[in-house]
C-alpha cells in the first residue's frame, strides 16, 4: 500500500490506494465510446468505487476500521466535507460530480454497502446468497452508468445481469489470491459441497478435479447471466453505449470461455490486447446488427464445451446436425451427464436421492417456464422448439435412481430391461425429436438403439462396474452358465463361463441394433444421421469385443479414431 493520503488543508485521508487502475478490469471504464461530456463523471464514479476496494481489500486494516472509513466515505458523499477529522477525495469528487449530473447518490452508497460486507463476511452460502451480494457491488455501478445516460428503466434487468456475471467473472479469476491473501471465499459452500471440494484446495497451485467441476457450474450459471445480458444493447438508446455494453457483453463470454480451459489458481485469466480488441470489433457488430434469434449465447457455448470435454463419439456425431439442433442435443447430453455424476459419485445413498429429487423439481420448473440450474435453462429452447416430452427426462431421472438407490447386481432380465428403457431408451426419445423426427417408428430406433448401445456399454465396462460393486449381466444368463448369481462381481466375472454370459448378451445387442436399423430405414434419412453414426461406431465396437472376447476383459477395447472418422464420412454425408 502506498503512503497515507494527505488533502491540501492536511487533512489524513482514509483511502489507501493499492495502485490498481481502470487498465487491470475486464470491461472498459469510461472509454472513447462514451459521450465526451458524460466521461468524467464516469472516471469520478469509479475513482470512488475503487478506493472503497482497496479499502476493503487491504490487508493491514482490520475490519472495523475498514468499516469506520468506508463510513467516512458515505458521509462526504452525502454532503459533509469531513467526518470524524478525516476527508475522501474520492468521495467529495464523487459529490461534485453528482451534484452537476443530477444521479441519484443511491448507487454509491449501495455500493460501499458491499464493500462493508467484504470487510466482515468471508462466505457465502449458495448461489442466492451471492446474488444477493452482487446487488450491491456490481449492479449499482450498470445503473448509474444508465441512469449518467438517461436511459430507460427497462434497461436495468439485462444490465443487472451482465453486471452481476462481471463479478461472478472477477471471483473466480480472483478465487486463489482471495482466499490465499484474505481468507474470503465467494465460492458459495453448496457448490463445493455438491462435487466434494474442500475449501482448503482454493490455496493450492492448481485446481483439483473436484474444485474444476466447481468452477464449471458456476460458469454455467454465469453464463446465464450473461445470455440474458444480450438484450442491453437492443434496449439502450444511446449509440455510443450501445456499443460499449454490446462490447462489455462479448468480453463476458470470451472471459466465460477462458476460465473453462485456463486453471485461475496457477495464473490469472485475463484476455490478451489482440483478443481485447477483437472482442471490441464483434462487441460493435452485434451493436448494429443484434446477435439474432438464433445465434449461440453463452450459455450454448458452455453446453458444447462440456459435451466436447467428455471426449465422447457423441460429440463429433453431433457435428452432422444444424446448429439449433446440435445445441439441443449438447444441452440434453450435459443433462444426462449431471444425474449420471450423481448416481456414480461417492455421496451417501440419502444425498443421491436427494439431488435427483432436485432435478426432478428443476424437470418440473423447466416445464412450468422457470426453470433455475442452467442446464435447464439451455434445455428451454430444446424444450419449446421441439417439444421434447416431461416424461424423457423423467425416465432419465428414474433410471439413474436405480443406481443411486443400490448398487445393481445381477438383475433379473425384466429389470435389466427397464434400466436401459430408462438410461438409454429416454436419451434416444428426446435426441430424435432433436434430431428432426417425432415420428413412431422415431420412438423404436430410440428404444432398439439405446439397448444395443447400453448392453454394448455394460459388456466393455464389466471390470469398471465391478470396481463400483455393480454387474449388470443378467441373472437368467448367469444361472443358465451355471453361475451363482449371488456372488460377488470379482468371484462372477473370474468364472470360466463368463464368456458364454457374455457371447449370449452380445447376441441380444446384435439383434437390438438390427431392429434399430430396420426402424430407422422409414424415418427421415436425413433426420436420423447421427443415430446412423452411433449406431455403426457401437456396432464396430461390439465387434471388437467378439473379436476379443471375455477371457481377458482387463484389455481394453475400443474403436481406431481412423475407423470413427470413416464412419462418421460414411454416415454422416448421406
Amino acid at each position: 500500500m502506498t503512503a497515507p493520503v494527505v488533502t491540501p488543508g492536511g487533512v489524513t485521508a482514509v483511502e489507501t490506494p493499492s495502485g490498481k487502475d481502470a487498465t487491470g478490469e475486464n470491461f472498459p471504464v469510461g472509454s472513447m465510446l462514451i459521450r465526451a461530456d458524460l466521461r468524467g463523471h464516469v472516471h469520478a464514479f469509479y475513482r470512488f468505487a475503487r478506493q472503497a476496494d482497496d479499502i476493503a481489500d487491504n490487508p493491514a486494516l482490520e475490519p472495523a476500521d475498514k468499516v469506520g472509513r468506508l463510513e467516512t466515505m458515505a458521509a462526504v458523499a452525502s454532503g459533509s466535507p469531513e467526518a470524524d477529522g478525516r476527508a475522501s477525495p474520492a468521495a467529495a469528487g464523487l459529490r461534485a460530480s453528482l451534484t452537476e449530473s443530477g444521479v441519484s447518490l443511491r448507487h454509491a452508497l449501495d455500493l460501499l454497502e458491499a464493500f462493508k460486507l467484504d470487510a466482515t463476511k468471508l462466505r457465502y452460502r449458495d448461489w442466492d446468497d451471492l446474488i444477493d451480494y452482487c446487488r450491491l457491488s456490481a449492479m449499482p455501478v450498470g445503473r448509474y452508468v444508465l441512469d449518467l445516460h438517461g436511459e430507460d428503466i427497462a434497461t436495468r434487468a439485462p444490465s443487472d445481469a451482465l453486471c452481476a456475471a462481471l463479478q461472478v467473472i472477477n471471483h473466480l479469476q480472483d478465487c486463489g489470491d482471495d482466499y490465499r491473501a484474505l481468507d474470503r471465499v465467494y465460492v458459495p459452500a453448496d457448490e463445493l459441497a455438491a462435487t466434494g471440494a474442500r475449501l482448503e484446495e482454493l490455496g493450492g497451485p492448481m485446481l483439483t478435479p473436484a474444485l474444476r467441476r466447481t468452477i464449471d457450474m458456476l460458469l454455467d450459471r454465469t453464463a446465464v447471466l450473461v445470455a440474458e445480458a444480450r438484450d442491453l444493447p437492443r434496449r439502450v438508446r444511446d449509440l455510443r453505449l450501445k456499443c460499449e455494453t454490446a462490447i462489455i457483453v462479448v468480453l463476458a463470454e470470451r472471459l466465460i470461455a477462458l476460465l473453462r480451459v485456463r486453471d485461475p489458481l496457477a495464473t490469472r485469466a485475463t484476455l490478451t490486447r489482440s483478443a481485447m480488441l477483437a472482442a471490441a470489433a464483434s462487441g460493435i457488430w452485434h451493436a448494429m446488427v443484434g446477435w439474432g434469434r438464433d445465434a449461440p449465447d453463452a450459455l450454448a457455448q458452455a453446453m458444447a464445451v462440456r459435451a466436447r470435454a467428455s471426449g465422447s463419439s457423441f460429440y463429433a456425431a453431433m457435428g452432422v446436425l444444424p446448429r439449433v439442433r446440435r445445441d439441443a442435443m449438447y444441452a440434453i447430453y450435459v443433462f444426462c451427464r449431471e444425474v449420471d455424476d450423481i448416481a456414480d459419485g461417492s455421496a451417501p445413498a440419502a444425498d443421491k436421492r436427494r439431488q435427483l429429487d432436485e432435478w426432478r423439481r428443476e424437470v418440473d420448473a423447466l416445464y412450468g417456464g422457470l426453470p433455475r440450474h442452467p442446464v435447464a435453462v439451455a434445455l428451454k429452447r430444446a424444450v419449446e422448439r421441439f417439444q421434447l416430452r416431461r416424461d424423457d427426462f423423467m425416465a432419465v431421472i428414474d433410471g439413474m435412481a436405480m443406481d443411486a438407490d443400490a448398487e445393481i447386481r445381477a438383475p433379473d432380465m425384466a429389470t435389466l430391461d427397464l434400466y436401459c428403457a430408462r438410461v438409454a431408451g429416454a436419451v434416444g426419445r428426446l435426441s430424435v425429436r432433436a434430431f428432426g423426427d417425432t415420428s413412431a417408428r422415431a420412438d423404436e430406433v430410440a428404444d432398439a438403439l439405446g439397448r444395443a448401445l447400453q448392453l454394448t456399454n455394460i459388456l466393455r465396462d464389466l471390470a469398471e462396474d465391478a470396481a463400483r460393486g455393480r454387474l449388470y449381466l443378467p441373472r437368467e444368463l448367469l444361472a443358465a452358465n451355471g453361475i451363482d448369481a449371488e456372488a460377488s462381481p470379482d468371484r462372477i466375472l473370474a468364472h470360466p463361463a463368463l464368456p458364454l454370459v457374455c457371447a449370449s448378451l452380445a447376441q441380444q445387442a446384435v439383434g437390438s441394433f438390427d431392429r434399430a436399423a430396420d426402424a430407422m430405414a422409414a424415418c427421415s434419412r436425413r433426420a436420423m444421421r447421427p443415430a446412423r453414426i452411433m449406431g455403426a461406431v457401437y456396432r464396430a465396437l461390439l465387434d471388437e469385443l467378439l473379436v476379443r472376447g471375455w477371457g481377458d476383459i482387463s484389455r481394453p477395447v475400443r474403436v481406431s479414431r481412423a475407423v470413427k472418422l470413416w464412419l462418421l464420412l460414411r454416415h454422416g454425408l448421406v
